[in-house]
């Protein structure tokens, strides 16, 4: 991973196939049209779908955590399309369990890894460019596409828990040499 510019002192990262920026309102639409699928928002928070007023809501909050704490979870966007993909990025907002990488995309893209690859992205920048010593994925005990990505990213199961109500497992891993797969560059926008 090369060092190269940031946006709004957040860092905006390229893999071969995504972009992954910061969130800006032209996104709107098309997250709030990500976050409206029932199977897409199945496992995150309650369940439930969220309408456009509360997509508007989540980009402002990813906006707000990324001053805060200068990583967020931030637009995933393909390359070759231009297209709001879904989302990903480094989490830890208080009373989390640990800095989280984690993802969220459009089911048009399911099965493309895109997950695997953005997840990688992330966790290479939060050991190289943070220093972080561990990450975590809190994921919801049946979903196991996500359980699979955590897996191909280095992440091992941890502890069952229960976090906002739901059942969960936390998988995590400690800074160690990362397995094998693309990495991401930062981008200057």
């Amino acid at each position: 991973m090369s060092r190269g510019g940031h946006h709004a002192g957040v860092a905006t990262l390229q893999t071969d196939r995504l972009i992954l920026r910061p969130f800006v309102e032209d996104d709107l639409d098309a997250y709030a049209a990500i976050v409206a699928e029932p199977e897409v928002c199945r496992y995150l928070g309650n369940g439930d779908t969220v309408d456009r007023d509360g997509a508007w809501r989540q980009i402002a909050v990813f906006l707000g955590h990324a001053q805060l704490r200068g990583y967020s979870q931030e637009a995933l966007v393909e390359r070759e399309t231009g297209a709001l993909v879904g989302r990903a990025g480094l989490w830890q907002p208080e009373g989390w369990p640990g800095l989280e990488v984690g993802w969220v995309l459009a089911p048009w893209v399911w099965g493309r890894g895109y997950a695997t690859e953005a997840g990688r992205a992330w966790r290479d920048y939060a050991f190289r460019e943070l220093g972080a010593t561990e990450l975590v994925s809190l994921i919801h005990r049946d979903n196991l596409p996500s359980a699979r990505v955590a897996e191909r990213i280095g992440h091992r199961p941890l502890e069952a828990l229960a976090f906002g109500g739901q059942p969960c497992v936390l998988y995590g891993q400690s800074r160690e040499p990362a397995p094998a797969g693309p990495s991401a560059t930062l981008s200057t926008p």
